[in-house]
């Protein structure tokens, strides 16, 4: 897979004809580059705390749903 930058589309969609039905949803849209931050939000240590406490309470819900 080629390096792009960062403001470059990643792959793009086959064109697929429409079955004689069915209804376009996207009819015009152009694909635009996401903005980036130039300054991260969170430190990264908040970040691995709030991702773990995230696993936490996904470990319990299944547990819970699983009895």
């Amino acid at each position: 897979m080629p390096v792009l930058a960062d403001n470059q589309l990643v792959g793009t969609l086959p064109v697929i004809p429409l079955e004689p039905n069915q209804l376009n949803l996207f009819p015009s849209v152009t694909p635009t580059p996401a903005r980036r931050a130039e300054v991260l939000v969170m430190s990264q240590e908040a970040l691995l705390k709030w991702k773990a406490q995230i696993f936490d309470y996904q470990h319990k819900v299944r547990e819970s749903q699983a009895s």
